[in-house]
């Protein structure tokens, strides 16, 4: 089976219930006490997502920032690398629906740009001192809808765990869904063949394909590296042999964590192109 790690988080003013709802649904345990979060802390809940290409086991790393304004670069840091976010408010304070809307999603997306969200209206056990609704809720969520999430909004509640789970699971296959429309996006692109000239852009859109695969070049660059030397491939003049060589020491990687149709695939996209030359 398949595993992918994927970053989150959760944004919101101070004391809307973030730090409740990750433990909530990380160790379904609650605390009525707050304690003001400092700096990041990150959390980390394995969940599994069914996909067409088959069952995936996702890790979440849970981000779960500073929620006090005035902290942008501090917040910033945290930013780079989010793939979905949970933005969360307090049904009893309108004044943290605005928060969100006027400066948590813009400082996310200035920095992570369009990615998928998931709209958490919190404290729903408080109900009697709501200032705000699911119908307010969802008129900001419509101004920001990037993946076209058929639910992104919840009245969630961290006390008793209402509509938690279900947020964070939302939220979690929407990133698969928008990482699976990446891959085959990206496949499209390096299968035609108009963008291929020269048997180097071969070699590069073969390492480019891995490296999106494996999850970035810091993960796979060490690997590729290593079969390179391996199979003697010289990047400056790559030879069809070496290349049919790499491609078959990448499957044989890929077969250690990706399901045997998965490799068949990449191995028959990657040797098609080894083949036009």
């Amino acid at each position: 089976m398949e595993t992918v790690k994927k970053n989150i988080i959760l944004l919101g003013d101070g004391a809307t219930g973030k730090t409740s709802l990750v433990r909530r649904f990380v160790s379904d345990q609650f605390s009525d006490k707050y304690m003001t979060t400092l700096g990041s802390k990150v959390t980390k809940k394995d969940v599994y997502i069914n996909t067409p290409t088959g069952q995936k086991h996702m890790v979440l790393l849970i981000w779960d920032i500073l929620g006090q304004k005035g902290y942008q670069y501090t917040q910033a840091l945290s930013f780079g690398g989010i793939e979905g976010a949970l933005l969360v408010s307090d049904i009893t304070r309108g004044s943290t629906l605005d928060s969100l809307k006027d400066y948590w999603i813009p400082s996310l997306v200035s920095v992570s740009g369009a990615l998928p969200m998931v709209f958490l209206g919190n404290k729903t056990d408080l109900q009697e001192q709501a200032e705000f609704g699911e119908k307010e809720l969802a008129a900001l969520a419509k101004e920001y809808d990037p993946c076209n999430l058929s639910k992104q909004i919840f009245l969630t509640c961290s006390k008793d765990g209402r509509n938690v789970e279900m947020a964070f699971r939302v939220l979690a296959e929407a990133i698969m869904r928008n990482t699976e429309q990446a891959k085959l996006t990206y496949t499209q692109y390096i299968m035609d063949k108009t963008e291929i000239n020269t048997i180097r852009d071969v070699t590069d859109h073969i390492i480019a394909d891995f490296t999106d695969q494996f999850g970035g070049l810091a993960n796979a660059g060490p690997v590729i590296e290593a079969q390179i030397m391996r199979v003697g491939l010289d990047i400056n003049n790559p030879t069809k042999r070496e290349l049919v060589e790499l491609v078959n020491a990448l499957a044989g990687i890929e077969e250690r964590f990706k399901p045997e149709k998965v490799v068949s695939m990449n191995r028959s996209k990657r040797l098609y192109l080894v083949n036009l030359f």
